[in-house]
């Protein structure tokens, strides 16, 4: 039997033991047998058709150097090769892969050749002869391929906007791309081997600990990044790490992709802003002060401990805008903002409602006298002329009390109570206080 037919008959042992010999090639774990048998079984009878046609002595000598010329069509060979390149296998693993299909081919026709050695020794001479033409083939076209990968890999890293690396497992950079260098003041080149983690500060720790996870772990990280170079804005970035597996399986550096998410951030925070505070004091809206309400009282019910809310209208703001006019009405409510913000503690919650309505969530309220000392703080400080760029304008307040638990035991009924006894406080005369009771608790005689 010619060593042709032997291949085309024997094809199924052949490549049964041409994966005993391929399992070692770490790049074809990720393939399914079918795949890898399908390559092998095109190179098999590209070969065996090669051992059928009869060729000269320097047509042999050529194609034993790898230089047999071909035509315009690609050769299942290059194919093979363009293949494996997408697979992911590096050109130690494509030659690996076609030293075990020799070694296959030559164990089994060993076992099985005939008799007449000169014949044997001629089949074996030739099918070296085609499986070095078909591996160089291959190789050519895997390596020119990978280069022009490379090529184009580094033309579109090169062109992005987004910052793109690659770290050794200490944080040291092996690659950086144009618009990392760009973003931390050098050149690529110039930047290899510096540490990612001492560049990016003020999250230098942060990203050194999801380096490690992604290194120890073998898993992608995503995350955000709030990078402030010496002499630039700080900037937040989205970023992903993944890792980088050699030949062997193991993982010997980290690879990250960094986009500027600043301004989408900004755009969140203003969106978030105008929801959650008024627009013009930069208060907690009605929307943002019912939230905090609502948590108060969970707190205060958790730790039993009374809260009270105070609810202040101004006296006297509408004949401020109707004298001076909006302007000069907008420009008061901002410095009343300030003096009521200014009478209270950083846990306490100042909120406008809208007009010239403010709330005051005061927690931890275990001494009933500092809501009073605190009510006449902030009608004295009101009391106090506003200058404004259309004159001087006198306004006062009436102010609403009401104290969880006894006043009200949820945030819609505290703040109807509250809104109750400041309807009693104008009643009684403007610029004094009421709590919900409806029994005076000091204040202010009315002007």
């Amino acid at each position: 039997m010619k060593l042709a037919e032997f291949i085309r008959t024997e094809k199924v042992a052949i490549l049964d033991a041409w994966e005993h010999f391929a399992q070692d090639i770490v790049a074809g774990h990720a393939l399914d047998v079918s795949t890898l048998r399908d390559h092998a079984s095109g190179i098999l009878e590209v070969i065996a058709d090669d051992l059928d046609n009869s060729q000269s002595d320097e047509q042999r000598s050529s194609k034993s150097r790898g230089q047999t010329p071909h035509g315009t069509q690609e050769t299942q060979a290059e194919l093979h090769g363009a293949a494996r390149l997408l697979e992911g296998f590096s050109v130690s693993d494509a030659m690996s892969e076609f030293r075990a299909l020799r070694a296959s081919v030559l164990h089994l026709w060993s076992i099985k050749s005939p008799q007449d050695r000169s014949a044997v020794l001629d089949d074996v001479t030739r099918f070296n002869e085609a499986i070095d033409q078909t591996m160089t083939e291959s190789l050519q076209r895997f390596s020119g391929d990978k280069d022009r990968q490379v090529r184009l890999f580094s033309a579109l890293l090169t062109a992005s906007p987004d910052l793109n690396f690659i770290v050794d497992l200490d944080g040291k950079l092996q690659y950086s791309n144009l618009a990392f260098a760009t973003r931390f003041g050098g050149v690529p080149s110039a930047l290899r081997d510096r540490n990612l983690f001492e560049l990016c500060a003020p999250a230098s720790a942060d990203i050194a600990g999801q380096v490690r996870e992604v290194a120890q772990t073998g898993r992608t990280y995503r995350s955000e990044w709030q990078v402030h170079p010496p002499g630039k804005r700080q900037q937040i970035y989205e970023c992903l790490l993944v890792p980088v597996v050699d030949t062997r399986g193991a993982i010997e550096a980290v690879a990250g992709s960094a986009r500027d998410i600043s301004e989408r951030k900004r755009t969140e925070e203003r969106i978030r802003r105008s929801a959650n505070y008024d627009a013009l004091t930069g208060l907690p809206n009605r929307s943002l002060f019912a939230d905090r309400l609502s948590q108060e009282i969970r707190h205060a019910t958790r730790d039993a401990t009374p809260l009270a809310l105070l609810f202040i209208d101004l006296d006297g703001f509408k004949e401020v805008n109707d004298v001076l006019g909006h302007a000069a009405g907008d420009q008061l409510l901002k410095q009343v903002a300030l003096r009521i913000s200014g009478c209270v503690r950083g846990t306490d919650t100042v909120a406008r409602l809208g007009g010239d309505e403010f709330t005051v969530i005061l927690t931890d309220m275990n001494q009933p006298q500092h809501i009073d000392s605190l009510a006449q703080e902030i009608l004295a400080k009101l009391d106090q002329p506003f200058a404004l760029i259309r004159g001087r304008a006198n306004v006062s307040a009436s102010i609403g009390i009401a104290v969880f638990p006894q006043d009200g035991a949820t945030p819609d009924d505290l703040l109807l109570h509250a809104d109750a006894a400041m309807y009693a406080a104008k009643h009684a005369g403007r610029h004094c206080y009421r709590q919900y009771s409806g029994a005076p608790r000091g204040g202010a005689p009315s002007h």
